[in-house]
């Protein structure tokens, strides 16, 4: 009986590797291969930029009045928030130019700290002053309003979970081919996996694509990747991504004010429930793709032993700076109480973000090792958007590939 050939999965990871090192726009898993992205995001959000591109908080001060009387003061929440996120990526090859990719992120942690701040108000004439911070809350307390406290949950919980496609259709387009310019059609829906944030709490936060907004829940790009050629071939590439993603209109259940009575008695004007269109995402982005330092060949099981194959791997460092343009549909709240729907609807006024984002890529291929490392930033607080929340996120990640026959 013929012996089984090494030669054919030793080509395969050479392929896949060569798929893996870069990171395009229009890159796609070879035909058959599997490639496995795991990594963990570390967002924290202080602020957001209102219709004038000012920074302010991310929740309107409240102010707060005596019934029939003057004003009590303004509770401001210079509130801060965290989320850790596992986000577990799977692409398969269906063919070298086609793959499909499912995405499932897991929230490990929220933590929203409020640090709720007291600006005294009118003078009271039953007081003798106007409100301390204390004299507000002990009259709160005295109608069971508790004093709200920072809010710590989504332990474990799933988010939406995303399928997606993408085409690099210029690989079956001879005069695009020829020209060396890739250009591929991504298509992505997410399925309604995640947890609405939970009604009654003043500042909780659920794992949706809505209380993540860093994308949309049906979305389109067509993209295009162009590499210099002369000194810079194998260096240096450039990407162009046009972008439209849908949000879709969801049903949420109105608080009654059962844990703050005195802040969040909303049904009764409300009605039991609203809904929520927050507006779609459009935009572009621009990508660079250098290529720092190759790094050594080594003649290592992976190739078969053979250094010249070795010099075929992909690069040991790969650097990705990108800038993203997102414009920020309007956002639609429907209720039974058309001042309340405003009140939301102004903080969601269509608006901008800019994003930058960077990512060092370690591949290990070329000494012997299948997998990848990397480390990416995403910054929206350096440059101003307007009616935006400016996240900034640290991820930490690997990659690997596989093929079972």
């Amino acid at each position: 009986m013929r012996q089984p050939s090494t030669t054919a999965p030793i080509l395969a990871i050479i392929l896949l590797a060569s798929g893996l090192a870069r990171a395009g726009f229009t890159d796609t898993a070879p035909s058959g291969t599997f490639v496995v992205d795991e990594n963990v995001s570390f967002s924290t959000l202080k602020y957001r930029y209102d219709d004038d591109g000012r920074r302010t908080t991310l929740i309107d001060p409240v102010e707060r009045y005596e019934p029939g009387g003057g004003k009590q003061g303004v509770l401001t929440p210079n509130a801060v928030v965290s989320f850790t996120v596992l986000i577990n990526q799977i692409q398969y090859g269906l063919l070298d130019n086609l793959s499909v990719a499912v995405g499932i992120p897991v929230v490990l942690q929220t933590d929203v700290d409020l640090d709720l701040q007291w600006t005294s108000g009118d003078y009271q004439n039953f007081l003798g002053r106007a409100y301390s911070e204390q004299d507000f809350w002990d009259w709160a307390e005295s109608l069971g309003q508790p004093r709200p406290t920072d809010w710590h949950g989504n332990r474990g919980v799933l988010g939406d979970m995303v399928l997606g496609a993408r085409y690099r259709f210029s690989d079956d387009i001879s005069w695009l081919r020829s020209s060396g310019l890739k250009t591929a059609l991504l298509v992505f829906g997410a399925l309604p996996t995640g947890r609405q944030a939970p009604p009654e709490e003043i500042a909780g936060a659920g794992s949706t694509m809505w209380d993540l907004h860093s994308m949309g829940e049906l979305g389109f790009h067509l993209s295009l990747d162009q590499d210099f050629g002369g000194p810079l071939r194998g260096r240096l590439k450039l990407g162009v991504d046009v972008f439209y993603e849908f949000l879709f209109k969801h049903n949420y259940t109105t608080a009654r004010g059962v844990k703050n009575p005195l802040l969040m008695s909303y049904a009764p004007y409300v009605g039991e429930h609203y809904t929520l269109d927050p507006g779609d995402f459009s935009g572009v982005a621009l990508q660079l793709e250098a290529v720092p330092f190759y790094g050594p060949a080594l003649a290592t099981w992976i190739v078969n032993r053979d250094a010249a194959a070795a010099e075929r791997l992909p690069p040991m460092l790969t650097l990705v700076l990108r800038y993203t343009f997102t414009y920020l549909g309007q956002s639609d709240w429907e209720s039974k109480s058309a001042i309340w729907d405003w009140e939301r609807e102004k903080l969601w006024l269509p608006g901008q973000k800019n994003t930058l984002f960077a990512k060092l890529t370690v591949s290990l291929l070329r000494v012997g090792v299948p997998l990848q490392l990397y480390f990416a930033y995403r910054n929206q607080s350096w440059l101003a958007g307007q009616n935006s929340r400016a996240a900034d996120v640290y991820s930490f990640g690997l990659v690997l590939p596989a093929k079972f026959w």
